[in-house]
């Protein structure tokens, strides 16, 4: 099993790093972070609207990850 693992794991990370291009972490975090604004703006709850948008908004520039809305 020791092995196996040790064989499979620099495949996996090479796998893992041609997923995560600029173009799919842009494209992937900008669903992610729409999804979870659709949900904050869904609750009831203003006080989320105040302090989480904020927080995703910033987020989005710090990781240069547009708004494609």
């Amino acid at each position: 099993m020791d092995i196996l693992f040790k064989l499979a794991l620099p495949i996996l990370m090479e796998v893992i790093k041609k997923l995560l291009t600029p173009e799919n972490i842009a494209a992937y975090g900008d669903k992610l972070f729409d999804m979870i604004e659709d949900m904050v703006v869904a609750t009831e709850n203003d006080i989320d609207d105040k302090t989480v948008l904020p927080v995703i908004k910033a987020l989005r520039i710090g990781l240069n990850i547009p708004d494609n809305d």
